[in-house]
This record gives structure tokens, C-alpha cells and sequence, in this order.
């Protein structure tokens, strides 16, 4: 898991050959006059997804993991909570490979981090994680899903 300012990004370019498409992208666009929707970046290797988020308490925010995809969250209106723990911490879960998605109802959030506007969080396929943890009903957010290589 990566925590930084959106300003720092290009500093982690190095970590997935896709990271430069993201970088470019976030230099070259305005992600909070995006419309909800989703951009192809980079083809099915970089695709970025403007949402409105529905904000959910601690206790209704579900941990989820990605096998083949990253998320890089980040925060356009305001700062959104996320729950986070540790793959090799979690139980058994149902893997839903058209989505790429697991979710873990009865697993345990090992620790909360806010991440305030205009920061980013980076979630590796061992980074399990609840998002939209917010008292806001609605929120505007950009997360763009980079495969994993």
C-alpha cells in the first residue's frame, strides 16, 4: 500500500511498467471535471473510473482485494476513509474473476487511514481494503485499475 499526495505520484512510476500512463494521464487532465464514467487509458491495462461514491459508516464498509488489478484511489471532493489489513490475514473468501474482486464479510480491519483531497492510496493485490468509509451521502472519487505485471 502506497499513501501519498497526488503532487508525489510520479515518485512511483517504477513500481508497474502502467504507472506511467497514470502519471501522464493525471498531468494532462483535470480529474475533477471528469464525468462519472469510465476512460480506457492504456486498453484493459489502464482503465479509469470517475465515480460518485455512496459514503458508509465503518461497520458497513465491506474489506475487498483484487488479484490481477491495482487501485489507485483518489480523493477529488473530499478526504474518504478506508479500512485496511493484510491478505495473509484474512479468511477464505469467493473470488469473483469477471470482476476481479474477493470480499470479506468477516474479516477484521487491521487499521483505518484518511486520505485527504488531492491524495492518493495505491492498493496491491496483498492490500485487502474497505473504501467510501465517509459521513458524506455522495462523493466524487477517481480510481484507476492498473494490471498487475
Amino acid at each position: 500500500m502506497v499513501f501519498d499526495t497526488l503532487d508525489n505520484f510520479g515518485k512511483y512510476v517504477a513500481l508497474n511498467p502502467h504507472f506511467a500512463s497514470v502519471d501522464a494521464f493525471i498531468k494532462t487532465h483535470r480529474l475533477d471535471e471528469l464525468a462519472p464514467g469510465t476512460y480506457p487509458i492504456s486498453g484493459n491495462d489502464v482503465v479509469l473510473k470517475i465515480e460518485m461514491a455512496k459514503g458508509k459508516g465503518q461497520d458497513e464498509a465491506l474489506l475487498e482485494s483484487h488479484r490481477l488489478m491495482i487501485d489507485i484511489q483518489i480523493e477529488l471532493q473530499q478526504p474518504e476513509t478506508f479500512g485496511i489489513s493484510a491478505l495473509s490475514t484474512m479468511p477464505a473468501a469467493q473470488y469473483n474473476a469477471e470482476n476481479d474482486i474477493s470480499f470479506y464479510p468477516d474479516g477484521v480491519v487491521q487499521n483505518y487511514i484518511t486520505c485527504p483531497q488531492g491524495a492518493f492510496m495505491i492498493f496491491f493485490p496483498q492490500d485487502v481494503h474497505a473504501p467510501c468509509i465517509s459521513e458524506s451521502q455522495c462523493f466524487k472519487k477517481a480510481i484507476f485499475k492498473v494490471r498487475c505485471v
